[in-house]
């Protein structure tokens, strides 16, 4: 049997230090000292110092839990992951997740619907991106299909508005038909299907601006001019063709442009 000699609290409120026989032997917290009525004096076994012990490696892994999920939602995985990092024991992250699942502190399904809940209101991510990134936090596979299948068609074609708009007005530089081509690769990117990002698309109800485009034409063609110099002739010409092209240049316009800059040089 050891005898707590002492008890000292930490520079770190609610916790204690604990003193056995003239000795430091363990710290604890505020709630583990009242759980096992640690006071000076009291009398303790070798199995009564593991269990206050073990009592307090759960304890504050607990309190480390609830610190993490309290500024903002978090998967079971996230936890658990987040517990690893303090190399608390496998059988006591079980203990902690079951524990905060138990009073709905824990709960991926909600969390899945959140995450989705603020995609529709404020986010740019289709439902392939929200389902991956739900995965990606350690949601079930079924959990997230879930989630992503509750949203309406029309829920999404409003975030893919939202994310063809903002991808149009950073582009609206650009010719015409680059600008719906990149509009429409952000919309992939983001997790949209084809079809729907060809009625975002449509709902832009963009238009080229043929005075715009001309010019837009005339400054490349002459930038493209200046930095193939080193070739020649028809091989000059082919290879400021081939980079306007991908641009998104019309050809018919292209050949034009070029024929009045080689009637200018």
């Amino acid at each position: 049997m050891q005898t707590i000699t002492k008890i000292s609290a930490q520079k770190r409120r609610g916790r204690y230090n604990i003193f056995l026989d003239g000795k430091y032997a363990f710290a604890v917290s505020e709630g583990t000292l009242v759980k096992y009525r640690l006071i000076k004096g009291l009398e303790l076994a070798p199995e009564d110092v593991k269990a206050v012990q073990a009592a307090e490696v759960a304890a504050v892994a607990n309190a480390t839990a609830l610190n993490f999920i309290s500024h903002q939602p978090r998967t079971v995985h996230e936890v658990r992951d987040r517990l690893r990092q303090d190399e608390v024991p496998v059988e006591v992250i079980k203990q902690v997740t079951d524990h905060l699942k138990a009073i709905r502190l824990l709960d991926d399904a909600q969390y899945a619907d959140i995450l989705v809940r603020d995609n529709l209101s404020m986010g740019e991510r289709g439902p392939r991106q929200v389902e991956a990134r739900l995965r990606e936090k350690g949601v079930h596979p079924d959990i997230a299909a879930q989630a992503v299948e509750h949203v309406t068609a029309d829920q999404w074609r409003t975030v893919a508005n939202r994310v063809a708009k903002k991808a149009a007005r950073r582009t609206q530089h650009k010719p015409f038909k680059d600008q719906q081509a990149k509009i429409r690769l952000a919309l992939m990117q983001k997790g949209f299907e084809g079809a729907v990002a060809s009625a975002a698309l449509a709902d832009l109800h963009l238009e080229p601006d043929p005075e715009q485009e001309a010019d837009l034409l005339t400054r490349e063609v002459e930038k493209q001019w200046r930095l193939k110099r080193k070739y020649t002739g028809f091989d000059r010409r082919n290879r400021v063709k081939q980079a306007l092209v991908r641009k998104g240049f019309d050809y018919d316009a292209i050949d034009a442009a070029l024929a009045r800059l080689e009637e200018d040089e």
